[in-house]
């Protein structure tokens, strides 16, 4: 079987219009979910592009690999998809954004427009200083009406041509990466047009107070500049990210007609995902690299042959996605990485072998000490390396207003699942030591970077033989 996996930058998983959003226009997503999988409780293993990239790539958690930070993105030295399924001998075409090394070895058997990522980031240097991030601001103001061809269109162009050119070949995996619904939002004037006239305020969850920030995320509201924000602005922002996501499905309804017009339909498994979502003002949260539900909670759409829609509730991650991809391809499971193969869940409705719980973590840019996060049942919880711990239930309270630790410390039902949720993270890792490596691995960087302060940024890297993943960075924010 072939596999052809889109992978898409910052979509929430409820910017969709099939999941009971009246306004947003997805029918080519709809239309994927209608005949595919559709995977309810899917999260980002790290709300942040290269360290998601690197889990989703590897199988393999983020503290496993060391890609701490968007200045430490994958380079190959681990064995990813490509690498295995190129030794399996199946082709790998890679289109499009990856965020990985400029300098990695990834075995592709074509390449194209790879957005590789060629300076660093360093704000993940200064985490222990409550400073703003350099140019934050200038994210809210790049939106426009769209006036040439986009890197996603050029993608699209190259994976149809690519697509035209390997039709009759077997068991290939094409893997493309587009930027939308990423910032900035250069969009078409009728999208603009017709989302600028009906988003005309913006929702009340976007105005203060904002109840379930702690001290941690009030440190990331600082470093992202999100008190600066006028109203006006977020208008266009929420109307800009509503472009961009029905530019995205008019590119993925191309794809999967060419997929039909090419006669792949019956041998060819599509998979779309994305590598985190957008805080969009929730929370006073913007950009992403928090645990909130428009963050960590991301789309996993999958259309296999012969097998019938549905959704599955049980909770998943990136990490899940390269083992289910050996399945699909017929090749070999990888060894003694974090993720398990989706495909006994989505045959049989069970898989008494994987997690019961998703898993993910942070430890990059804007917050002082890492963030972890377990989904287990209708909770989330969150452990904060230097807070009180968060914990919500997404049934009763699908916004996350209500930390449940503070408001129901006393029941021993309460208590029991914040016992059952930290024996899961502990299964995982333990938390303080992982932090501590992290930081200590970033503070090392920076002194051979050379960096005396947040404005004294050098632009390169420097490679680091204790690295698990050589000191490599991050490029397009």
């Amino acid at each position: 079987m072939n596999v052809i996996t889109i992978l898409s930058d910052e979509h929430s998983y409820e910017m969709m219009h099939f999941i009971n959003h009246s306004l947003l226009r997805t029918p080519n997503l709809d239309r994927l979910a209608g005949e595919g999988i559709v995977f309810d409780s899917f999260y980002s293993t790290c709300p942040v592009c290269a360290p998601a990239r690197a889990s989703f790539f590897t199988g393999d958690y983020v503290h496993q690999l060391g890609t701490w930070d968007n200045s430490t993105p994958y380079d190959g030295t681990v064995e990813g998809i490509s690498h295995h399924a190129v030794r399996n001998g199946r082709s790998f075409a890679c289109i499009g954004k990856t965020h990985f090394h400029h300098e990695g070895s990834y075995e592709f058997t074509f390449e194209s427009l790879a957005g590789y990522m060629h300076k660093p980031d360093i704000g993940c240097y200064y985490r222990d200083q409550k400073i703003g991030r350099i140019g934050a601001e200038k994210r809210f103001e790049r939106i426009g009406i769209k006036t040439e061809e986009s890197f996603d269109d050029r993608v699209l162009a190259e994976s149809l041509s690519w697509l035209e050119a390997h039709r009759a070949e077997e068991n290939f995996m094409l893997y493309i990466g587009f930027l939308d619904p990423h910032f900035p939002f250069y969009v078409k004037q009728e999208h603009w047009d017709y989302y600028n006239s009906r988003i005309t305020e913006i929702p009340d969850e976007l105005r203060p107070p904002f109840t379930s920030l702690n001290p941690s995320l009030e440190w990331m509201r600082t470093y992202f500049k999100c008190e600066q924000v006028p109203e006006e602005t977020i208008r266009r922002v929420l109307v800009g990210y509503h472009c961009a996501i029905e530019e995205l499905d008019e590119r993925l309804g191309i794809l999967l007609d060419a997929v039909d017009r090419l006669g792949l339909r019956d041998n060819t498994a599509i998979c779309y995902s994305s590598d985190h979502g957008e805080q969009l003002g929730y929370h006073g949260m913007w950009w992403k690299c928090c645990m909130f539900e428009q963050s960590a909670h991301i789309p996993l759409i999958l259309r296999v042959p012969g097998i019938t829609a549905k959704r599955i509730p049980a909770p998943a991650s990136l990490a899940d996605l390269y083992p289910t991809f050996c399945d699909l391809l017929d090749i070999p499971q990888p060894k003694a990485i974090a993720g398990h193969s989706l495909m006994k869940l989505i045959i049989d409705g069970i898989d008494p072998d994987r997690p019961d719980f998703a898993f993910s973590e942070y430890h990059a840019h804007g917050i002082p000490d890492g963030m972890f996060m377990i989904r287990w049942g209708r909770y989330k919880y969150v452990f904060y390396c230097n807070d009180s711990p968060q914990m919500f239930d997404l049934v009763e309270d699908p916004g996350e207003h209500e930390n449940i630790l503070e408001t129901r410390f006393n029941d021993p039902e309460i208590q029991r699942v914040l016992d059952s949720c930290h024996s899961r993270l502990l299964s995982v890792c333990d938390p303080h030591e992982v932090n501590a490596r992290a930081k200590e691995f970033q503070e090392r960087m920076k002194k051979e970077m050379g960096l005396e302060d947040y404005a004294s940024e050098k632009g390169q890297w420097v490679p680091h033989p204790e690295a698990i993943v050589a000191t490599k960075n991050e490029v397009i924010e």
